[in-house]
């Protein structure tokens, strides 16, 4: 089954567990400067419920996942 429009293909928590995965192998090829830029944008750009219970990316205000989340996790599988 794919993706539908807006269905975050991991959670936010996967997206980070999957970016500290990729930090520990940085960090043995000594290489770890944009994994750590990676990491602090997707920290940014986290879920938030809105009153009414739309899922929100926090820091722009898209739906969830954000164009920002999206593109991270596209790249990242």
């Amino acid at each position: 089954m794919g993706q539908t429009e807006g269905e975050s293909i991991m959670t936010h928590n996967e997206l980070l567990i999957e970016i500290n995965r990729r930090l520990e192998v940085a960090l043995y090829n000594g290489d770890p400067q944009s994994i750590h830029a990676l990491r602090a944008v997707v920290e940014l750009h986290y879920e938030h419920t809105s009153g009414s219970g739309d899922v929100y990316c926090y820091n722009c205000q898209q739906k969830y996942p954000c164009l920002t989340i999206d593109g991270i996790e596209k790249e990242l599988i």
